[in-house]
Order: structure tokens, then sequence, then C-alpha cells
């Protein structure tokens, strides 16, 4: 896909327009807990357009001091809120529309809309539609714009995924469609992109002949948090790996794009993912494992087994741990194994990309009595932000003893990491026009394509006595260290990096 050479990029940012910014969902506490309070630091820190109005539209009776009762926001923004209260029919978007005329005029805005899905997926179809026949989408060939931003789940699999890009896209073109993921907005996954291309030192050294293996982890304190009626119909590999997770994959491993605009990143992402190597489940040690945490203690407290979660069905076969062993199949990762994995109710909260290099030949140092490490680069990417690199140095002394040495670059003794939210920033990149940070169409399918097998594998597959597997505040089931080849036993010890840039 080719792009203009005037196009947005990450250097080459427009000013924002103008615009109305329609919030489906807008009682909802995604709505409320980060969109209202992203847009009021936009505003704070004059991001915003000169001339903008927040419209929430939602069905329940509400008022907007309300909705804006959880937070708080700088001052005049509360006169560029208003809660509407409508529903998805034609009579519903008929008011809608017309209540967009009239702010149009009073406050001399154009017909620049951006509509944002904070509703359960299942709606994102029919509020599409609903927008097509209402009127409200502009086309491309206006000098106004309309563009739409969706949660994920993009679907429950590729057939759901394939549907809902269809219908969306019989009601918009793909370039008005701004799929959100909002690790893509955190800082120090951005940052992977820098520090592999902006710095000569890691660039010819990234690939199969110096790196050993890559893993990205993600584990979490929280359990379930009331949110069966999603969680047990969806699980962990759908909720975290589908998406986030492969996501910072495509980003640790892709290929320099040849310009930094959205179809070229974007572009080099969908090669990724169509150089991985189709997962084979009969395969051992296996390509893949799974867990359901049991009773245990979180932070000294007694915690309850997912099964035993409000909401969850009884004899449960959800994942609430799921990892797994990834080739990319081309000539800078060959047979370079990339191990991805997520948890609930584990032992720590943290987010990780570790990037372990080759054993030197055991000639020198290891040969002298010394076990010399091998090298690695962590990137933490919450709950605080940095990189490690890990070396082997001398101790000070007459004698030449060897130790594990590590650099650190923190981000919290760097920059002023309050500005670094997310959702300010995929907002800003939604009303600018700048989908960059933005999940494509074939990138959403071809993450579910390859998923799709090991998903449906393990529905047949139930799990009954075995699950639970591992206990709340545990690091996970044994069963993870099974993925695992080429003389690793276990996985890094990511809990090292906890009290690093805190």
């Amino acid at each position: 896909m080719s792009s203009m050479p005037n196009s947005p990029n990450i250097f080459n940012r427009p000013a924002p327009e103008d615009c109305i910014i329609v919030i489906f969902g807008g009682s909802g506490d995604l709505a409320k807990r980060k969109l209202f309070p992203a847009l009021g630091n936009l505003k704070f820190k004059k991001h915003m357009p000169k001339n903008f109005q927040i419209v929430a539209v939602g069905r329940k009776p509400m008022e907007s001091k309300e909705l804006l009762s959880m937070s708080d926001y700088p001052s005049g923004f509360s006169e560029h809120f208003e809660y509407l209260q409508t529903d998805y029919t034609p009579e519903g978007i008929a008011k809608l529309k017309e209540r967009l005329e009239v702010l149009g005029t009073e406050k001399k805005l154009p017909a620049n809309h951006l509509f944002y899905l904070a509703i359960p997926p299942d709606g994102y179809a029919d509020v599409a539609m609903a927008l097509r026949d209402g009127g409200l989408i502009q086309s491309l060939d206006q000098k106004t714009w309309s563009r739409i931003v969706v949660e994920k789940p993009y679907g429950s699999d590729l057939a759901t995924s394939v549907q809902l890009n269809k219908n969306l896209l019989s009601c918009f073109d793909e370039s008005q469609i701004y799929r959100i993921d909002h690790y893509l907005g955190k800082e120090a996954v951005q940052n992977l992109m820098v520090f592999r291309f902006a710095n000569s030192v890691f660039e010819p050294i990234w690939n199969k002949n110096y790196i050993d293996n890559i893993q990205i982890s993600n584990s979490e304190l929280l359990g379930n948090e009331d949110r069966a009626a999603y969680f047990d119909s969806s699980g962990l590999l759908r909720d975290m790996l589908q998406n986030h997770l492969m996501q910072i994959l495509c980003l640790v491993t892709m290929e320099p794009p040849v310009t930094l605009t959205a179809d070229a990143i974007r572009g080099e992402k969908v090669k990724v993912l169509q150089c991985l190597r189709p997962l084979d489940l009969q395969l051992e040690p296996p390509v893949a494992v799974r867990g359901q945490y049991g009773k245990g203690k979180i932070n000294d407290k007694d915690v309850l087994g997912y099964r035993e979660e409000k909401g969850v069905k009884q004899g449960s076969n959800t994942e609430t741990f799921a990892a797994m062993r990834l080739n990319i199949d081309n000539f800078r990762w060959a047979d370079v194994p990339i191990y991805i994995r997520s948890g609930k109710r584990l032992g720590r909260k943290g987010a990780e990309v570790v990037i372990t290099f080759k054993q030197l030949p055991r000639i020198l140092f290891n040969s002298a009595g010394h076990n010399v490490a091998q090298n690695r680069i962590c990137f933490k990417i919450q709950p605080t932000e940095g990189i490690m690199l890990e070396l082997t140095s001398k101790n000070p002394g007459q004698s030449f003893e060897l130790s594990d040495t590590s650099m650190n670059f923190c981000y919290n003794d760097q920059f002023d990491t309050s500005a670094a939210d997310a959702y300010e920033r995929l907002l800003l990149d939604a009303v600018i026009g700048d989908p960059t940070l933005f999940v494509r169409s074939d990138e959403t399918e071809l993450s579910w394509a390859y998923l799709d097998p090991l998903i449906k594998h393990w529905e047949k597959t139930t799990m009954g006595k075995r699950f639970p597997n591992y206990d709340s505040g545990q690091n996970g089931p044994d069963a993870q260290n099974d993925i695992l080849i080429n003389g690793l036993r276990r996985w890094v010890d990511f809990s090292k990096y906890d009290n690093i840039c805190t």
C-alpha cells in the first residue's frame, strides 16, 4: 500500500481540526474512567482543537455533571461536554444527527465527526450501519471527515473478525476505521521501534545470528474482577495474546519500514504475521499450554479460585493463563524461538519484553570456572517503564572475579511520565487522522487466522479436574516450562525487574 508524501507520519503531525467527538456508551465505565479524563488532559495540555465538542451518547437518563464527577477536569472543560440520551434505532440516530447539526450552527463547528464505540463488541456493526443509514458518514471526497474508533476484541475468531470487517467496510472506508489497541499508545511500546531503528549499535545484531530467544510476558495480580459476562466466553488467549502481545511481537521483530508513514509501518507488521509458522498442536514438547487459577493469596489476602467467582459457569474451562512458542520463518528470525505468555492472579504485576543473546563460545571465561550469563535486553512496559541491558563485568579488586551488571534507563528519571497516557495519544491521533498506532483489518484477520486452530483445539479439549492448575499468587502453572526448547529450563525471572525504575 502506498502513501502520499505529505500523509501523516510520526514527525509530520498536522494540527487537529475543529470537530465533534461522539462517544457511544457515554455512560459506561470505559468512558468515565479513561476517555473523558484523557480528553480533559488533552485540553489542559492544549493539544485539542481550539473549537471542539464532546457528545456522550447513552441509553440511561444521566446528567453531564454526574458523568464528570469521577475525575477532576480543567477549567472550562464542561463547556465542551454534554450528554445525549438516545438509542441506536433510526429514530435515535435521527435525534443525534439533529443535535450535531444544532451544535455545528451554534458553535460554528464543521461536520468533522469522530465516533468512538465504547460499547460491547456485538453492537459495533449495528451502530456503524445506523450511522450510515442515518446520513452521518462523510464520503472521502468531501472537505469534512468522519472517523470511527472501535475497541478490541475485533471478533472472537477468524470468521467473526472477517464478518465484522465486512460490516464496518460496508459503512466506512478502511482509512476511516481506527481499531484501537491501547498497548500501542504506551510510550515504552512506541519506543521499541525507535530503540531498534534509531540506534546503530543494536540493529546489526537484531537477528538469528546473535539472538537466542525472545520472551514477551504480561502478569496481572487481578482476576476476573466482575467481567465474567465477557471473560468466561473469551479467555486469556483472546483477551491478551491475540491483540496486545501479538502487536508487541510485530514491533519487536518487523523489518525497518521504508518510511515512517502509517501504511509503511503497518505493512511491515503484516509481513511478520504472514511469516508465522503454523502451530503444530501435536508437537512434543507442546507449543502452547493453558492454566486456570485456584484459591490462594494476593497481597496476603485470601482470594477465590476462578470457578468460584460470580458469573463463572460451573466447571468452566476458560483459561486465565496462556503461554505459547512461536517461530517466524523468514531470513531474520529463522529457528529463533519466541515465547509469549500472559496470566491473571499471578504473584506480580508487570509487562516485559526480554531479548536473550546467544552464549559466547566457552573458551575463555567459562572455561576458567566462571559461569558467564547470557546478555539480555529487557524492555519494561508496565507498571513503570524502562530499558535494562544486562552485561558481565569484572569486580573491583585484585582477584579476577566476574559479576552480572545491569545498565538501566528509567523513563521517570529522564521524562515527565505523567504525560505518557495511552488513551491521550490514541485519541489525539484519531482526531488528527494518523492511523499509525491503530490496527489495520488485515492485521486482525491474520492474527485470528494464526490462533484459530489453537482456540478450536482448546474448546474441544476439556480440562475437567486438571483445572485449576495453579494457585492464586503463584507465577502460573508448572506446565508453562514444557514449551521451552534449546536447553531452556525455565522462563526468565521477570520479578527481578520489579524494583528497577520504581
